[in-house]
């Protein structure tokens, strides 16, 4: 069975994972959970093998309990020794820019849209400027697709956990193969339109403090991380972003050109839920104790 983030990242990772070793079971944890709680522990634990990938899970070891584990990442993360493999190059002290790459390199699959549908998702143009472009450019060169098409399929494929929609981020893993398909999906285009009149509402309000740009929005969709990217790579500055939802608080910060990932250890060490990169973090706090964290961060940038 693989595990696999909601994103297109995650998605596509998982949809090459079940190419390659022919399996047809595939989970996600609850969208925004960065870990695995009692309900989903639960629901995996018939499985004998599982694959965890693009996710830094905070109690991934609690697999070892039922079943051999996996894992194929690219996140800021500890070795999770009882695994039977951990393949991450960050604990080489390498940095990815999407866990596509990690499985694609690896087994050594052959390059296709999947695999840079992962890295755009995670970074957007900003591949343009790191050591695999020419990755990039190569497979737009070979296929002939263009960039914009590889940008709106990873819109379209994020759209399901923007909704909350659970169910489709797994059904999305099975047409991730098939670029057209999900080009052309009826079912991902309706989601994306509604999601790009909030988000541009959302990022219309957002405001410059000192060096970087804030926002505290409220909204249910899980669109906090779609927000921040539009306001880091439109405006090109650190973006700071705080959601309350209904029965949460959540905090994003991405940056074009910061390391913020001091802030996964700080949000921990408050008992905070917390995972990211050198570029982005992303923090799950208890309902009503996102502001006064929010604010500390801010001190420290601004």
């Amino acid at each position: 069975m693989i595990l696999h983030h909601w994103d297109t990242d995650g998605i596509c990772s998982a949809s090459l994972l079940m190419e390659r070793f022919g399996k047809d079971k595939n989970f996600t944890p609850k969208i925004g959970n960065y870990i695995l709680d009692e309900e989903d522990l639960n629901a995996i634990r018939k499985y004998d093998s599982i694959t965890v990938v693009d996710m830094n899970l905070g109690n991934a070891s609690d697999i070892c309990g039922f079943a051999e584990l996996t894992i194929y990442d690219h996140h800021i993360a500890k070795k999770v020794d009882c695994a039977k493999a951990h393949i991450n190059p960050y604990l080489n002290g390498e940095t990815y820019p999407s866990a596509t790459l990690v499985v694609q390199e690896n087994l050594g699959l052959p390059l296709d849209h999947r695999v840079i549908l992962g890295m755009v998702g995670d970074v957007g143009k900003k591949i343009m400027e790191r050591p695999q472009s020419h990755i990039v450019e190569k497979y737009l060169k070979d296929s002939g697709r263009s960039f914009e098409d590889i940008e709106r399929a990873v819109l379209l494929l994020d759209s399901s956990y923007k909704m909350f929609n659970r169910k489709e981020v797994l059904e999305n893993v099975f047409i991730a193969d098939d670029l057209d398909a999900i080009l052309n999906s009826d079912r991902l285009n309706r989601n994306e339109e509604v999601l790009e009149k909030e988000i541009e509402e959302m990022v219309s309000r957002a405001e410059d403090v000192g060096k970087i740009t804030v926002l505290k929005m409220r909204t249910e969709h899980h669109i906090i991380s779609a927000v921040a990217r539009k306001i880091a790579w439109g405006m090109g500055k650190t973006a700071l972003v705080l959601n309350e939802k209904s029965d949460r608080d959540e905090i994003y910060l991405r940056s074009p050109d910061m390391d913020v990932s001091r802030f996964i250890d700080m949000a921990k060490s408050r008992g905070y839920n917390a995972g990211g990169k050198r570029e982005v973090v992303g923090m799950v706090l208890p309902k009503g104790e996102g502001e006064t964290f929010f604010n500390e961060i801010m001190e420290e940038l601004r």
